[in-house]
């Protein structure tokens, strides 16, 4: 089928891609006592026990609290629906927790593929989850996008060797980084018909 050799998997964040951004990163960083803009998880992980699991359960609780109350962005479910028509897998690539992920899929009646959390594998901008996907669906760096609202996307795809879509409300210097930019999921999708028409 030509869509399945051309385009095979799109892998998207989570946050502020296909659910409006709920984290608030300052108030997190202030209940760990995490001086900003240091990246959160990196300033966790260099951390030793037991520090390290009582700043995860604090992080846990925000990400719980975000997941409960969290909105679908506007394209989500009809992107989705759309990659699932033509057969072309769709896969959640985190730097969140399974629990939270898993409640915000119950929440929306979502569907993935497949979902790659930050328990998994070394959280983006590491490359790994993204090479696990594309094992795991036998997809080739031209069959693979990965779509993302922040840096650390496209920086995992870009260190991968994958194409990436920047999905941006605003400009951002970083987004140059992206192989396209969108302000939209219906952009996004326009992208993709394309790609999935590729011979």
């Amino acid at each position: 089928m030509m869509a399945a050799m051309a385009l095979k998997l799109v892998i998207f964040d989570m946050d502020g891609t296909l659910l409006v951004q709920a984290l608030d990163f300052d108030a997190i960083r202030q209940a760990m006592g995490i001086p900003g803009p240091t990246p959160i998880l990196e300033a966790m992980n260099a951390m030793r026990e037991p520090d390290r699991a009582r700043l995860f359960a604090i992080l846990d609780r925000f990400e719980a609290e975000a997941a409960a109350r969290s909105e679908l962005m506007p394209g989500a479910r009809e992107i989705l629906a759309w990659l699932r028509r033509r057969g072309i897998p769709s896969a959640v690539l985190t730097r969140n927790s399974r629990l939270s992920v898993d409640a915000a899929v119950r929440r929306h009646r979502l569907a993935f593929d497949a979902v790659v959390t930050r328990e998994e594998h070394a959280p983006k901008p590491c490359p790994d989850g993204v090479h696990h996907l594309m094992a795991l669906f036998d997809a080739g760096a031209a069959e693979t996008v990965v779509v993302g609202d922040y840096r650390y996307d496209i920086e995992a795809g870009r260190a991968a060797g994958v194409r990436t879509i920047a999905l941006l409300a605003q400009p951002k210097p970083w987004a140059a980084e992206a192989t396209w930019v969108a302000g939209t999921l219906e952009e996004v999708r326009t992208i993709l018909a394309r790609l999935a028409e590729e011979p």
